[in-house]
């Protein structure tokens, strides 16, 4: 009765599947055939940008994820969602970097609603820019109805912050809190086989305990308090609070709204977190004065940093074509190269995805870094909690073989480089990092489900003939025996005595040395540059820096190796921009409530290593 019933439901699922399948198999072609006739009537050329207006502000509208490369969406997916929700953070820097030389930009204007973040170390690096644009004597300003936390750390670097008469502000601190599904696998009667090296390896907690471990607690209490105080650091230099006076107001802050009546914008004010309160008209007129142009509408006069970016790459391309045309301006010297290529995401093996740092796509791009004419040097940037063991070694040993060609490779890390991220990061010539970087979690573990129990209590029985005593020792079915006990805790160990030498290795350090400061232990930036594991603290244009000048060159110029589009996803995205795309947004409760649901879930999908085992940091992934 019971498998009639899995049988039926299954081919119930399935029915639909394959009903969807193909009415997509149908639909698809008419899409693209009909996308395809309407460019070919329209040309379907890359055509010039519209003009930059005399005057006008740089409006920094972000919506979606901040990312360093973007991720290709499978083809459905393409098309049904228009665009991968992606904000490439190179792309913004450029913009804001150009707009400070540019006399017709007279302001720059960040409107942060829609941003999912960003992190500390983003924050960081758009500081970066947003201080180069400020000190050529513009104005920066922030506007919201409302700033959630990420936010409203970037929002406090412009010179003025608007907020809305009924808006507020959301500042509560930083807190990890981890579902633990020991009972519901009970329940469920699955059993998660894990096995670890490390003490401190609490990535696979979840599946063992009810509650979070003292030792856990201690090592992410140690990491989240850094990254907390670069938090109000950051925020308390940009709005010239005494150090201690966010931690304070945060404390301070039930009584303080009580005292206010609840007028949370006004207390916001008077406490100096923003500049002025503006309903939308009031604001706009601001704006109107402050850039000193309106448009057609009457609103004030401002170019998107994504048209903007577009309008500069497209007259640079014009301007190397007039070169090339005129003959004289092109010279045989090559321009050293410096090639910056992003890893980003958890490590898994194959094809990278959304949120996934695939080792093919990984060596791929490092490849095709190698072949560009007048490499100097290659800079990794890595944001990724690890993954993967087979995953993080053959992008390693690509890594090895970049540097036996005798080009330097430099470092630099995100919010995030630990674990896998940092396995890849460790024969590095040098290793940058933020001081809000949460790397180190030096320890490997084993985990796979099985559901002997289920069968047992289903009143299933496995019974068969084997050629050998441990050809049945790792089963889905009947669980793991003595046998494949020891064989897997024989691999794991193996595997982080060789991450830990490699680590001595590359850091030059003693085995004893790593190990004391490995066990999965995690440390922030400041912390891993005062134990050795990483050579200086800064942003991703100092790794540059850093980077040719072990090269020996001094006029460089860099470049992107990314993941690149095939023009099939090209066209699907322009397909599913052009007919609408729907996005709940990502700070609702809702989508809140469906991440904190499914992520024991997620954690169990992205288990993908061969071996099913893993150098990865849990906890690490609410840094990035």
């Amino acid at each position: 009765m019971l498998w009639t019933a899995i049988k039926r439901i299954f081919g119930g699922v399935w029915r639909v599947l394959s009903g969807i399948s193909k009415g997509i198999s149908v639909l698809l072609p008419i899409l693209l055939l009909a996308y395809l006739v309407g460019a070919l009537l329209l040309g379907f050329k890359a055509a010039q940008p519209e003009p930059m207006p005399d005057r006008a502000a740089l409006l920094v509208n972000l919506s979606g994820v901040l990312v360093e490369n973007r991720t290709p969406l499978e083809p459905f997916d393409a098309l049904m969602q228009g665009d991968s929700g992606e904000v490439l953070l190179p792309v913004l820097l450029k913009a804001i970097n150009d707009a400070a030389d540019d006399d017709r930009v007279t302001a720059l204007v960040m409107d942060l609603q829609a941003l999912a973040g960003p992190s500390v170390t983003q924050t960081l690096e758009i500081k970066a820019a947003l201080d180069t644009f400020k000190a050529s004597g513009k104005p920066v300003v922030a506007i919201g109805d409302y700033y959630d936390q990420g936010q409203y750390a970037l929002a406090a670097q412009a010179d003025t912050v608007v907020l809305h008469p009924e808006g507020g502000i959301n500042l509560y601190g930083f807190a990890i809190y981890k579902s633990y599904v020991k009972q519901l696998l009970e329940n469920a009667k699955i059993t998660m086989n894990v096995f670890r090296v490390g003490e401190n390896k609490s990535a696979v907690e979840p599946f063992l305990r009810d509650d979070m471990s003292e030792s856990e607690r201690e090592v992410i209490g140690r990491w989240l308090g850094d990254l907390w105080d670069s938090y109000t650091g950051l925020v308390e230099q940009s709005r010239g609070f005494e150090p201690g006076a966010v931690q304070q107001f945060i404390n301070e802050f039930p009584d303080r709204l009580e005292v206010a009546g609840g007028d949370q914008p006004q207390l916001m004010l008077d406490a100096g977190f923003v500049d002025k309160l503006f309903t939308h008209d009031q604001r706009d007129q601001f704006l109107s004065d402050l850039v000193g142009a309106t448009d057609e509408d009457g609103h004030y006069q401002a170019i998107e940093y994504g048209a903007y970016a577009q309008l500069n790459a497209y007259n640079e391309s014009e301007s190397e074509s007039e070169s090339e045309a005129d003959g004289g301006a092109v010279s045989d010297a090559v321009t050293p190269l410096i090639a910056i290529v992003p890893i980003e995401g958890e490590l898994i093996p194959g094809e990278s995805m959304q949120g996934f740092a695939g080792s093919d796509t990984v060596v791929d791009q490092l490849e095709r870094a190698v072949e560009l004419e007048g490499l100097a040097a290659v800079v990794l940037r890595i944001n990724s909690p690890g993954g993967s063991v087979f995953a993080s070694e053959v992008m390693r040993q690509k890594i090895l073989a970049i540097k036996d060609l005798g080009l330097p490779v430099v470092v630099s890390m995100g919010g995030v480089a630990a674990s896998g991220g940092y396995y890849i990061a460790a024969d590095a010539d040098q290793i940058w990092a933020h001081p809000s970087t949460i790397t180190g979690s030096i320890g490997v573990f084993a985990a796979f489900p099985t559901v002997e129990k289920l069968y047992d209590w289903a009143g299933a029985t496995v019974d068969g003939v084997s050629t050998t005593g441990i050809a049945s020792a790792i089963r889905f079915d009947t669980g793991v025996n003595p046998a494949g006990r020891r064989i897997i805790n024989s691999l794991i160990s193996n595997i982080y005595v060789e991450f830990v030498d490699l680590v001595a290795r590359g850091r030059g350090l003693s085995w004893d040395q790593v190990n004391d400061i490995a066990g999965g232990l995690v440390w922030s930036g400041r912390d891993a540059l005062d134990i050795g594991l990483v050579d200086s603290l800064g942003g991703l244009d100092a790794a540059v820096a850093a980077a040719a000048t072990l090269a020996d060159v001094s006029d460089y110029e860099t470049r992107r190796v990314g993941t690149p589009l095939s023009p099939e996803q090209l066209i699907l995205e322009q397909i599913g921009k052009e007919l609408g795309s729907v996005h709940v947004p990502g700070g609702s409760m809702a989508t809140r409530l469906i991440k904190q649901l499914v992520q024991p879930l997620r954690i169990m999908d992205s288990l993908q290593d061969p071996k099913n085992i893993y150098v990865r940091c849990l906890e690490c992934a609410s840094a990035l």
